[in-house]
């Protein structure tokens, strides 16, 4: 049944009102522009004489804090954006064929070659604004800044395609600027990453062992001091349970791929949604005050209220899909050392027993 416009007014009045508190925060400091197209880069197809580095993408955080009542699904999306973003790139970086396997993963990686984290500076479907940082094994900053997009009309089809993301550009920079970085690492420098973080996954299963190997400088760096001796059977153990570690960060990273394409419909619509409410209060705001309440700003705040609608259904939605994807998480079974290992729970607890159970089959097959 319709809403009489007397009751409605006050809606709508509140919704006009919101409009500021609505849009979220102008993010500051932002070191890159924003963006008109940024074309990925992609690497030659000259194969190079450096094995591509594996790439950690940690699930993303969030500082943000809204307390309208408007505009409450910031805190109900956060937790679906958090792990869908990080997918984003994930994504993009695959694209660009410069590294090896990219993964998401929900808490750091003792092993990651090349780690990558991120922060959701503003995220509410008309602009979104990361801090990223992107460091090396051996701690080497290669990125730490704040990219930002506003949306246009243009970024968003009369159909929202979730494949089609309105802020790839956003993410296209993201990678364009960690390529650019690769590009400047020797191959004496590669190396040392590579080694590096060998040794930070042994010294994360067996620190006794391990820890003399490795050491932090004054600025914080760490120093491969030297490495373990070839027929050592202590880091041959390493190696092979880092192989192990390899396959279960992938079915991981598979449960992330699966929540991206759950989410990804429903998200996208409400991005449409919300970009098109944010919009909209925009436009009430520069109606001649001198006009009053025309017919035309009426159809327009009525419009507004409809798209108001449309977008809290979607947050229902994403919420429904983000608390399934939770309690539904599916158990990852895996061999090793001729032991079957099945995880059950959420994936942060899958993580955590994961690394519960790897240091302990290393302590208990080498102690002799």
């Amino acid at each position: 049944m319709r809403m009489p416009r007397a009751g409605l007014i006050p809606v709508l009045l509140l919704l006009v009102s919101c409009a500021a508190v609505f849009r979220q925060a102008p993010v500051t400091e932002i070191d890159s522009p924003e963006f008109n197209q940024v074309e990925l880069d992609y690497a030659p197809d000259s194969p190079s004489d450096l094995s591509g580095l594996n790439v950690s993408l940690e699930v993303f955080a969030s500082t943000l804090e809204v307390s309208s009542p408007i505009y409450s699904s910031a805190t109900r999306t956060r937790s679906v954006e958090t792990r869908y973003l990080p997918y984003v790139l994930k994504r993009t970086l695959d694209r660009s064929r410069y590294w090896g396997a990219v993964r998401v993963l929900p808490k750091p990686d003792p092993s990651a070659e090349l780690h990558i984290s991120g922060t959701i500076a503003s995220s509410n479907g008309a602009e979104l604004g990361l801090s990223i940082r992107v460091a090396d094994a051996t701690g080497q900053v290669w990125i730490d800044k704040t990219y930002h997009e506003i949306a246009t009309d243009l970024d968003y089809g009369a159909d929202p395609n979730y494949l089609d993301d309105p802020f790839q550009n956003l993410f296209n920079q993201i990678a364009n600027d960690i390529s650019s970085q690769l590009q400047l690492v020797s191959a004496k420098e590669h190396r040392r990453i590579l080694d590096t973080a060998m040794l930070r996954y042994a010294v994360a299963l067996s620190p006794e062992s391990f820890s003399e190997y490795l050491a932090h400088d004054r600025t914080g760096a760490l120093n491969l001091l030297s490495l373990p001796a070839k027929e050592d059977p202590l880091f041959n153990r390493v190696e092979k349970i880092r192989q192990s570690e390899y396959l279960f960060a992938d079915a991981v990273d598979a449960h992330y791929e699966n929540l991206f394409r759950q989410l990804g419909p429903t998200y996208a619509w409400w991005r449409h949604y919300s970009y098109e409410l944010i919009v909209g209060n925009e436009k009430l705001e520069q109606i001649d005050a001198t006009r009053g309440a025309t017919r035309g700003s009426w159809y327009a705040m009525e419009r507004i209220y409809k798209t108001y609608k449309e977008s809290k259904m979607n947050e229902d939605a994403l919420r429904e899909l983000a608390l399934s994807f939770d309690n539904e998480t599916r158990p990852i079974v895996t061999n090793i050392a001729g032991k079957v290992i099945e995880l059950s729970g959420t994936l942060d607890m899958q993580y955590d027993e994961w690394r519960r159970i790897m240091r302990e089959i290393y302590r208990e097959e080498t102690a002799f």
